[in-house]
């Protein structure tokens, strides 16, 4: 498919910005990615960053203002911008307003609307790893299975299914949560014989217009996919599990006068976007405490306004949630409703019972036409803690370690795993503010990490630290909404929270300003280590000649 976007000009503001396209960049290299010079095979690199979501683009920047600029990004899709890239389905947005789902550090005053479509933010996100010098160190098509430690020579190892093998002191894993689809496991979609797709995975090549479609969930993706293709669909039946809280997105574009302002005066920008935090912050951090009487107030207001927007009875009744509100994703979209009121959709609360080789049988005997099908089901954010084998100190496998409790310290270290660090691991999500808020703070964490540690020590959590600090975000998140009797995407299998953060964004960018050493085990390198680093650096080096 190879990188796509559009040409979005970011802001002056912080280094690199504004400056001419970095030469060497990946136009200009062979489709591997980066050149043999910056790939990072036959030595040891000091850090080595596994995606290119906002995650990886930020690390790279970050660690490039330190001047730490031994480092290679691994990036398993032909393109930049991770979630961003992979999700192009029609209607894909964020739902976060566009100056404060952006680099604090990269603002950028041409956002065409208040919630920016997928186009603007993958084309920002590849804007900046071009004009910050990062494109040309990405290495594309580079999917990772496999990060071992070894004990001999205290380096990591990655290995890619082509056989590459990489060497690094440091390795963060920047890989997103909206990461791996799910595919339910209905009965008959092996023998559905018409298109059928993930919205994560949307053929373009293949034309709705005038086709019948069925559209399985209602979530999140299904919001926003459903109004576009019911605008040109002949019949779109969308099945819905379980109803949601919507809100009014109060989306609206952005005046040529307003962007102008923005570019002339870049202090409105910093203060929209201060605006902004400080209202997740007041309103919505409080929303998701298990008693909050602004929940209850709007939740009311919501089943007011699927009651307006809706025109059918029965159809209100079937969008209403009758379970406590913020326990799931609470959802925003100012044409979903109006999209259901249409003669060409159709809700259907009565099940899947099987799906036939050219439509979809519910549990009530109806037959349902379907000349496609758009699997709005969602992702698997507990598979993706795990998605990657790593194999810390002794061999022991960080895939067992987590299993059923994916933990760690600050969300971003794990005790017997050295030197590694995750972006957006375990109780690093958030329901009340951006991530992209959420992953700058991570990253100043890893940062104090990677320069403490350096290329002679290795660093990593104790183990009684680790425990204790799960233990509070455990008890912590006992006090929210979030633990309450539904089921949702957020909690495991046993119950467990282990994807939220329970506190506000504030209180999470303050546990990262410092390195607490009295939490962790620093240790140097011996010189045996050292030695064998050293003579297995030689040893790819010579591979990679003959090579």
């Amino acid at each position: 498919m190879g990188r796509r976007g559009m040409n979005v000009q970011i802001g002056k503001q912080g280094a690199g910005l504004g400056e001419e396209r970095a030469a060497g960049s990946t136009k200009d290299l062979p489709a591997g990615g980066a050149d043999r010079k910056q790939s990072g095979r036959g030595r040891v690199l000091d850090v080595l960053i596994i995606g290119s979501g906002f995650s990886g683009i930020g690390m790279a920047i970050k660690l490039q203002e330190e001047g730490m600029t031994d480092f290679l990004i691994l990036e398993k899709t032909d393109g930049i911008g991770g979630t961003w890239y992979k999700n192009t389905y029609p209607g894909a947005a964020c739902d976060v307003p566009s100056h404060f789902y952006c680099f604090s550090f990269a603002p950028n005053p041409d956002w065409s609307r208040i919630y920016s479509p997928q186009p603007e933010i993958q084309a920002y996100m590849e804007r900046c790893a071009d004009q910050y010098g990062i494109t040309p160190r990405i290495r594309f098509n580079s999917p990772v299975d496999l990060i071992t430690f070894d004990d001999d020579t205290a380096l990591w190892t990655v290995e890619l299914p082509d056989g590459a093998i990489y060497l690094a002191r440091h390795v963060v894993i920047g890989s997103g949560g909206l990461n791996i689809p799910t595919v339910p496991d209905l009965p008959g979609l092996s023998d559905f014989e018409r298109p059928a797709f993930h919205t994560a995975e949307w053929r373009h090549d293949l034309d709705l217009t005038g086709k019948e479609v069925v559209v399985i969930g209602s979530a999140a993706s299904a919001v926003q996919v459903v109004p576009e293709i019911a605008r040109y669909a002949k019949k779109v039946v969308m099945f819905q599990r379980t109803p949601n809280y919507i809100l009014p997105r109060m989306d609206r574009a952005y005046t040529d006068a307003e962007k102008a302002l923005f570019r002339e005066k870049p202090w409105r920008l910093k203060l929209l976007r201060w605006k902004m935090f400080w209202r997740f912050e007041v309103v919505l951090t409080p929303l998701f405490k298990r008693r909050s009487w602004l929940r209850r107030r709007l939740a009311d207001k919501t089943r007011a306004y699927i009651r307006r927007a809706i025109k059918d009875p029965d159809l209100q009744e079937k969008l209403t949630p009758d379970y406590e509100m913020g326990c799931k994703r609470i959802l925003i979209s100012d044409d979903f409703y109006g999209a259901l009121n249409r003669e060409n959709v159709t809700v259907v609360t009565d099940g899947i019972d099987r799906i036939e080789r050219d439509g979809v049988v519910d549990r009530a005997g109806n037959w349902h036409r379907a000349e496609a099908l758009v699997l709005a089901t969602g992702y698997d954010l507990h598979a993706h803690m795990t998605s990657i084998e790593v194999r810390g100190q002794g061999g022991v496998s960080l895939q067992s370690l987590w299993r059923d409790a994916p933990q760690a310290y600050e969300g971003a270290m794990v005790h017997g795993f050295p030197n590694l660090y995750f972006v957006t691991g375990p109780n690093t999500g958030v329901g009340s503010t951006s991530v992209v808020f959420m992953i700058e703070a991570q990253i100043r964490l890893i940062l104090k990490g990677l320069k403490k540690a350096g290329r002679t020590r290795l660093l990593h959590p104790r183990a009684e630290v680790v425990e204790a600090h799960n233990d509070t975000l455990q008890k912590d998140l006992e006090k929210t909404v979030w633990a309450t009797d539904c089921k949702s995407w957020y909690k495991a299998a046993s119950g467990r929270i282990h994807t939220l953060y329970p506190r506000s964004a504030g209180h999470f960018l303050k546990r990262k300003l410092r390195l607490r050493m009295g939490d962790f085990i620093l240790e140097s390198k011996s010189d045996d280590q050292i030695r064998a680093a050293e003579q297995k650096a030689g040893e790819y080096s010579l591979l990679e000649e003959k090579c």
